[in-house]
């Protein structure tokens, strides 16, 4: 399946109405929520619920501890964890705690509504918010939450002959009496790029559609997502030889990769500090604004009084720069989309088999769960009185959670993925654990622990760039994806080093420099 995004060119009239149906949308989730989180907590009050939640978890920390330490988990355990977990869903059951029970219980809300959102789309919202709910019955999810109006930005449908239907003959749209028109490519260098590949994705089977929604400066901007199925058409005309491979050695901000041919070191959407500059400074004004529309609703230390019930005011150049905060989260994320596309494009062009490391990126931007430590190092600051005062800080807990939104490495491999099986090529993961492509030297065959800071190693007589090294091992390794194959490396390293001295050469000759990450 495949999805093909095309502009709406709504009226003054249709805004109003599309506006109405998402506030419609809005409440229908809403409303759900609620209910959710009210069975929710009759399952926290439900003592035999509780008693085998308690004994299904301490059953499955037993067998994941017999997993990693290969030992047999007993059968008589493993019947007990099938026993309690049908209790469980039993009384999930009973209550109408379920996918369909959601789905029965927003009917009724659905029907105030019928005139401008379908009962698909109804039991669509129903589903996202069941989506919600197994992560905070069966994940790691904490706690289910409202959303606001201008939190949504999709309204989706289940059908092609329910709710919003899409007319290949006219390209427009008809929703429950709302037809609206779909603007196509008008000037020529887009309509030789676009429309051919808009006229071979519409002979697929349309899927379904849903309508989205953009912040843009001046306003919000509707689209069309047509979900078709099967395959997206190939826009590049050329790909690379299917027998080359490519080693990715994909970092929190960068990008190393090798293959036959060609060597790669880049910057992962290398802009985006300067979106961060502007939201940064948006978020600021905003705040003043705030700050100054309501002065009864903070503290004398500038914090907010939690106790003050007032209504918050706020100034219309507060609403407009809120409209314009947006607009730059908008702008910033499409511009890493775009970044990753174009990269993801110059690699294929070379090969279509890509092999990386599985990586565990939600794992790597939570912060550290040790105690707060003091620094060893000795800081003088200032006071308000004019005076020093030395003091040792605390050392920061942050990893790279700020590199992860400014990067978005896993959007990177999700993307590459789906472009790579798009050309007929495959994406294939090794065991990080296993594998140790920072630590292993193939001339010496052992593996040696470095800094992280160290962005160099020597091997052979050659100081060679660690991440260019990484994705050479994995281009390298062999056919169980859970070691480097030591001979073809020593085969192969000569033309490595050829292309990694060139690459770093021309880098440096460019000018492309990133001290912490290139090492240069």
């Amino acid at each position: 399946m495949h999805v093909l995004r095309l502009s709406l060119a709504t009226t003054e009239y249709d805004e109003q109405v599309l506006a109405d149906r998402y506030f419609m949308i809005s409440h229908i989730h809403n409303v759900v929520v609620k209910h959710a989180k009210k069975l929710l907590r009759q399952l926290d009050y439900n003592r035999e619920y509780q008693a085998s939640k308690d004994e299904y978890t301490a059953l499955f920390k037993e067998k994941k501890a017999a997993e990693s330490s290969h030992s047999r988990f007993p059968k008589e355990k493993s019947n007990r964890m099938k026993e309690l977990s049908g209790v469980m869903y039993s009384i999930r059951q009973e209550i109408g705690f379920c996918k369909a029970g959601l789905e029965s219980y927003i009917k009724i809300c659905g029907r105030k509504y019928k005139k401008h959102i379908s009962s698909q789309q109804v039991q669509k919202e129903a589903d996202r918010v069941w989506d919600g709910v197994e992560k905070v019955l069966f994940g790691n999810g904490e706690e289910l939450h409202f959303k606001k109006y201008r939190d949504f930005d999709t309204i989706c449908g289940k059908s092609a002959t329910n709710g919003i239907k899409f007319d290949k003959e006219s390209f427009s749209i008809e929703w429950n009496g709302l037809h609206i028109r779909c603007r196509l490519p008008r000037k020529h260098k887009d309509v030789e790029a676009g429309m051919p590949y808009i006229m071979e994705s519409i002979d697929h089977k349309v899927s379904y559609c849903e309508i989205k929604r953009r912040m843009f400066p001046n306003g919000w901007h509707y689209y069309l997502n047509v979900y078709l199925e099967g395959d997206a058409p190939r826009k590049l005309k050329t790909v690379g030889d299917a027998d080359n491979r490519t080693g990715l050695d994909l970092g929190t901000s960068t990008a190393a990769t090798v293959s036959d041919n060609m060597a790669t070191l880049e910057e992962l959407a290398p802009k985006c500090y300067e979106f961060n500059r502007k939201i940064r400074n948006v978020s600021r004004h905003m705040d003043r604004s705030k700050r100054a529309s309501n002065p009864n609703k903070y503290k004398p230390d500038g914090t907010i009084d939690r106790t003050n019930k007032d209504k918050w005011v706020l100034s219309k150049t507060y609403l407009k720069s809120r409209d314009k905060l947006k607009s730059l989260y908008r702008q910033k994320s499409e511009y890493i989309n775009q970044s990753h596309r174009q990269y993801i494009n110059r690699l294929i062009t070379d090969s279509i088999n890509f092999i990386t490391e599985n990586m565990n990126f939600s794992a790597l931007q939570k912060r550290s769960k040790k105690k707060a430590e003091r620094s060893d190092k000795v800081s003088v600051v200032a006071k308000k009185d004019g005076t020093e005062q030395s003091i040792r800080k605390f050392k920061r807990k942050k990893r790279y959670g700020s590199s992860m939104n400014n990067r978005s490495p896993s959007r990177f491999l999700v993307l590459l993925e789906q472009k790579v099986k798009l050309y007929g090529g495959a994406l294939y993961k090794v065991d990080t654990w296993n594998f140790r492509a920072s630590q292993y030297d193939h001339t010496t065959d052992t593996n040696t622990k470095i800094n992280i800071s160290d962005r160099f190693k020597s091997i052979d007589g050659h100081e060679v760039q660690r991440d260019l090294y990484s994705g050479f091992l994995l281009k390298n390794s062999n056919g169980n994806l859970n070691h480097p194959n030591r001979e073809k490396c020593i085969y192969e390293f000569d033309s490595f080093i050829k292309l990694h001295d060139e690459l770093i050469s021309n880098m440096k000759a460019d000018g492309k420099s990133m001290k912490a990450c290139f090492g240069f």
